[in-house]
């Protein structure tokens, strides 16, 4: 036993500290760890009973750098400030504190309560000044070794980044080939699914319609498992929107070696272990991005474009915005010409059954008196459409053979997804049968198995084969020559695709976005008359003026026909016998119902005609123009 054990340190308790920084130490360094658990035996050596020895291991898995998440290390010194611990056995001084603050704090606490210190070799009193000397020293080492570690590491992994050669995930649709190299997966139906999926947020635009798409046509999305269980291994899983959003915005599919996307110099920490919360940086600001790694699925101008179009889709505020239903057809596109602020939409369409309205009311929340200026869509939308149909229509015949070839490969894509995904179907049972067929017999605990999952493939192939048909009949996978007639006929005549039933406001938007940059509105004060000017994505501008709505226009009202038989009627008959009679004439309503009681009671009393009483209105109530 040391000479600087004393009874009044018998009394108290030993605690062993015992702590790895990370889970993968704990799985492998198995030395390290029971050298650690071994100084209990060193306590009962020093004097201590081994009822006495309390072992601290719950910072398993936690770094030194900081007690800020180190519930044992905080409970060590809480017992060590209340008098309770003699000694405190440690494997070296990096196990309590990588930092100096936490280590320096510990001894000072433990000089004030005059706890030991000892590791593996010796036995330290922080009341001594030799012992606090060389205590110090040993800290400080600590925490230099563990700068000069991760400065090593940290240098090395970036030169090695800056090289490409640096491994990193590697997503689906890449495979690492026998001289080290990307190359891509192949697994024909893989790389054409990913084809896919690009070609399909080039022709949508919106990520949400992709997964609706596939989800439609039945098709899966390919994945890796990053599991420990098979990790690596190939899976079909349902389309997600994450899924989507994450192949869409990796850079790795350009043929790009990017490293260095994420920046951890916040002050954010997650509270459970108190890492650094990470931002995305733009791209420009990458540190390391090289062009031509490997080969690539699309270009990286179209990944910026991509990049830009979902941002946009995402932040409404600040972008266009995804195109959506809705009768406002210039949403995410009209911007205020007084003070330059986007414009929103004030849709009453659904309540009040009246038209929409552009608003501008930033000034107003920002202290002015009242808003800017806003005005409905009405005319506004009619005029941008007709200046919209005047600038496409030279381009007819263009046009026209565009839309064949688009629809002729929309029809072939799907079509070849289909194929890739009813053969690779067909190859999972014949291999499921070999196994079946492989297998003794006699065996029936691994027959029955095998047969089972023969039997789930077939079903999954006769799935797919009925589901075939099905979207053959219903998608018409071959176009005939009245159907190419006919696309082309549709494809000239624009306004007629344009006022189609069928052509839905969401269509209607997205080809107004595919020409129209921006819309500027200027209603002039005190004048009938809005000042439109159309920035075309060629560059060029196009001004014009169209007149404000008055008052009711475009509001439906009561025929006038029975409006006067309602007159005629109401000094001698009945709210009831009035609707009879309008009925019976064939006379309906605004919106083309029949007449009911509450119709004709109304307009009586609107009008103050026959036994209605006059409507009370109420005090009008100042509103902006429409």
């Amino acid at each position: 036993m040391s000479a600087k054990i004393h009874s009044t340190h018998l009394e108290r308790k030993a605690c062993v500290y015992v702590r790895q920084s990370t889970h993968t130490q704990i799985m492998q360094h198995h030395e390290s760890t029971e050298r650690q658990y071994n100084l209990r035996e060193r306590a009962v050596a020093l004097g201590w009973p081994s009822t006495a020895i309390e072992v601290i291991d719950e910072d398993q898995g936690h770094s030194g750098r900081s007690a800020e998440h180190r519930s044992g290390f905080q409970r060590l010194m809480t017992d060590v400030s209340m008098g309770t611990v003699g000694i405190v056995l440690m494997l070296e001084a990096s196990r309590l504190a990588r930092n100096s603050s936490d280590w320096y704090r510990l001894i000072e606490i433990c000089g004030l309560s005059s706890t030991l210190l000892a590791d593996s070799g010796a036995v330290y009193d922080p009341r001594d000044p030799n012992d606090r000397l060389l205590l110090g020293v040993k800290g400080t080492l600590s925490e230099a070794e563990l700068f000069t570690l991760r400065t090593r590491l940290y240098e090395g992994r970036w030169n090695k980044a800056k090289k490409g050669r640096l491994k990193i995930t590697m997503p689906v649709g890449y495979v690492l080939g026998s001289d080290g190299n990307w190359e891509v997966d192949p697994n024909t139906q893989v790389c054409e699914r990913l084809r896919y999926i690009f070609a399909a947020f080039r022709r949508l635009g919106v990520a949400r319609r992709v997964v609706a798409e596939l989800t439609q046509h039945g098709l899966e999305v390919p994945t890796r498992l990053t599991c420990k269980e098979g990790y690596g291994a190939l899976v079909w899983k349902a389309p997600t929107l994450s899924a989507i959003i994450r192949i869409l915005s990796n850079p790795v599919y350009t043929g790009t070696y990017a490293y260095g996307r994420w920046s951890y110099a916040g002050l954010q920490h997650f509270r459970k272990n108190g890492k650094v919360i990470g931002h995305p940086l733009p791209v420009d600001e990458w540190p390391v991005c090289l062009h031509d790694h490997h080969p690539a699925y699309l270009s990286w101008e179209e990944y910026l474009q991509n990049r830009q179009r979902l941002r946009q889709n995402w932040n409404r505020d600040m972008n266009q915005g995804a195109a959506r239903e809705g009768p406002a057809l210039l949403q995410g596109l009209v911007y205020c010409g007084v003070c330059g602020r986007k414009m929103a939409i004030q849709n009453r369409a659904a309540k009040e059954k009246r038209s929409p309205s552009y608003l501008c009311h930033g000034g107003y929340e920002d202290g002015a008196p009242h808003i800017c200026q806003s005005m409905t869509t009405r005319h506004v939308d009619a005029g941008v459409v007709t200046a919209f149909l005047d600038a496409v229509s030279p381009l007819r015949l263009d046009v026209a053979m565009r839309v064949l070839e688009h629809v002729e490969h929309n029809v072939a894509a799907q079509r070849r997804q289909w194929e890739l995904q009813m053969e690779q179907a067909r190859y999972d049972a014949r291999v499921a049968q070999r196994k079946y067929e492989a297998v003794d017999a006699e065996h029936r605990l691994v027959a029955a198995a095998l047969e089972r999952r023969w039997n789930e493939t077939l079903e999954r192939v006769v799935q797919l084969e009925h589901a075939y048909v099905q979207a053959e009949r219903e998608l018409h996978w071959t176009l005939s020559d009245e159907e190419r007639g006919a696309i082309r006929e549709l494809a000239t005549d624009l306004p007629a695709i344009w006022a189609a039933e069928t052509t839905t406001n969401r269509e209607r938007k997205q080809l107004l976005r595919f020409a129209i940059e921006r819309v500027q509105l200027d209603g002039v004060a005190h004048s009938r008359h809005i000042d439109v000017q159309v920035h075309w994505r060629s560059g060029m501008v196009t001004s014009f003026s169209v007149e404000r709505s008055v008052p009711g226009e475009g509001s439906l009202k009561t025929p006038e026909p029975a409006v006067a038989f309602i007159h005629a009627m109401a000094p001698h008959a009945s709210y009831e016998e009035m609707a009879n009679a309008l009925n019976a004439r064939g006379l309906r309503t605004a919106f083309g119902r029949d007449f009911t009681m509450s119709h004709v009671g109304y307009i009586c009393r609107r009008d103050a005609v026959g036994r209605g009483k006059p409507r009370r209105r109420a005090a009008s109530v100042g509103r902006p123009g429409c």
